[in-house]
């Protein structure tokens, strides 16, 4: 019924069937198992897609699986970055986040880069709120500076 609805990527919490992948495979559909229920969540919004925890239909007790419950998405793709290998979503519909994956040679290098890509994104974020921007850098010392320069050359005495 999955297969059957158009689906070509299927995400789960738990695990799946060898037997059931074996259609999935077939069916050239992409089957991912034991997915984080926050993953699950997070993708699901981002894609238009309904999480379904079983197809059993409780009013008559048969099993169905409707095409409204799919998500969309441009590309999925699996990627190896170093040593593991991350599941890539690009394209979606709602896509109201983004993931950074941090590489380093150890703990104290990743905890330096995750530390200014906080200080960045909220220096962004405040930008975004407050829709302005005061340069940094000892920019303001610079144009306090000119300024006063500008504003003594104005006066006749060296007072």
């Amino acid at each position: 019924m999955i297969i059957n609805s158009g689906a070509n990527v299927v995400l789960c919490s738990r695990g799946i069937d060898d037997f059931a992948l074996k259609y999935f495979v077939e069916a050239g559909v992409i089957a991912v198992r034991r997915v984080k229920k926050f993953d699950l969540r997070r993708i699901a919004k981002s894609t238009g897609a309904k999480v379904v925890i079983s197809l059993a239909d409780i009013e008559d007790g048969s099993e169905s699986f409707d095409s409204e419950n799919l998500g969309t998405c441009a590309k999925v793709e699996e990627r190896k970055v170093g040593d593991w290998e991350y599941m890539f979503f690009e394209g979606m519909a709602n896509a109201s986040s983004q993931t950074i994956i941090v590489r380093g040679a150890n703990e104290f290098f990743l905890d330096e880069i995750e530390r200014s890509l906080h200080d960045s994104l909220c220096v962004v974020k405040r930008v975004l709120e407050s829709n302005s921007l005061v340069a940094g850098g000892g920019a303001v010392e610079v144009a306090l500076s000119i300024f006063l320069d500008d504003f003594a050359r104005t006066m006749s005495t060296r007072e």
